[in-house]
């Protein structure tokens, strides 16, 4: 056995999220821990001795240069965090996976419900809201006003009005420099009632008014020529637009769009998708002249309830019968081998019902754990 190797307790372990499992060591330097230390951290309860330890024949071992996991640990410890988390406006990658990780647990533990709404059109197994934010005139406040003076307050009035508690809200800037909201969420918000949340909210800062004076003595040729697109055929569209704006004394700005989705349609990963997308453009020059210079910009969000979920984190000597049924019967997996790692991504809708309600039942009880459902 190499010298190096001898310095480590090699543990194999497993992390499930609800789209991947990634198996993986965990090295233990021997002077930091012994292997009686580490095994008591383990569920006495559960613990497999190696003797009686399982063995995963579908997956991989994962081996490893231990003198270049040496210099990598050595390395990590090294690592000195940045002093401020300064932006160009963009999400990184890292925040991206994030959002991307915190939409896919909401999707997967929001309840299937029946929703009957104003005008008592049914909705069938209901399980999530899309919600997209706008300004409706040129953004004159800095975003970290419009954060606290008009989301915030949207956000609390939601939770009053809807019961909003398990949510994702990203910021994106719009091609002409203005700020939007997307929200991801389990509550069924109220198209109708969610524009006249928005819209009181905005007009804290004047910008209902503005789009009011903007249109109030605009005729229908002029408007036409503004807004018309030369590739589509959109008389009828801005017609109707128009019309409404007129009857409403252009005091209901359309600065809300709520898209519903259900479990029978599989676009968590859509949405998670979209929620990170990077603009198709560079970020307006305007935005970065209104923004204070040493602002740390929030550009996304997520309630405590979906903190408090990250990954189950599972020591395959320490292993349930539960998980092992899942591991067992997996179908249709993509396997992706890296360095230290492999990585299973799975589609829980391309699974058997056996494999489904493994899954259902151990998401649920780590839930349960990090107090995610209300009680």
């Amino acid at each position: 056995m190499d010298n190096n190797e001898c310095k480590y307790i090699v543990l194999p372990k497993a992390t499930i999220r609800p789209n991947k499992i990634v198996f993986y060591n965990q090295f233990i330097k021997k002077e930091s821990k012994s292997i009686t230390e580490v095994k008591s951290e383990v569920k006495k309860d559960v613990f497999i001795d190696n003797q009686q330890s399982i063995s995963f024949k579908e997956f991989p071992v994962i081996h490893h240069n231990f003198d270049k996991v040496e210099n990598d640990v050595e390395k990590k410890e090294k690592i000195v965090q940045p002093k401020s988390n300064k932006h160009s406006f963009e999400i990184s990658k890292k925040a991206a996976n994030r959002i991307k990780e915190k939409v896919s647990w909401l999707y997967t533990l929001a309840k299937n419900q029946t929703i009957t709404t104003h005008n008592g059109k049914v909705l069938y197994s209901f399980k999530m809201n899309f919600v997209t934010l706008t300004i409706p005139t040129v953004q004159k406040h800095s975003t970290d006003v419009i954060n606290n003076e008009c989301l915030n307050q949207f956000l609390t009035e939601c939770k009053k009005k809807f019961g909003l508690e398990n949510y994702v809200w990203r910021l994106e800037f719009q091609k002409n420099g203005n700020a939007h909201y997307h929200i991801a969420t389990d509550s069924f918000i109220e198209y109708w009632e969610a524009k006249k949340i928005w819209n009181r909210c905005l007009e804290k800062l004047g910008y209902v008014s503005d789009y009011t004076k903007r249109f109030e003595k605009m005729d229908w040729n002029t408007y036409y020529k503004l807004f018309h697109n030369p590739e589509k055929d959109d008389f009828k569209i801005l017609n109707d637009r128009y019309v409404k704006g007129c009857a409403s004394k252009w005091s209901e700005p359309n600065t809300v769009d709520v898209r519903v989705v259900t479990s029978s349609k599989n676009i968590a990963f859509y949405i998670a998708k979209y929620i990170t997308k990077k603009s198709d453009a560079k970020i307006n020059p305007v935005v970065s002249k209104r923004e204070p210079v040493e602002s740390n910009l929030r550009l996304w969000f997520c309630c405590r309830s979906l903190s408090r979920l990250d990954k189950i984190e599972i020591y395959l000597e320490a292993i349930d019968d539960l998980t092992i049924e899942i591991f067992e019967n997996l179908k249709d997996v993509k396997n992706m081998i890296y360095d230290y790692c492999n990585v299973l991504y799975y589609n829980t809708k391309e699974q058997t019902n056996q494999v489904k309600k493994a899954l259902f039942l151990l998401f649920n009880s780590y839930a349960k754990e990090k107090l995610y459902f209300k009680t």
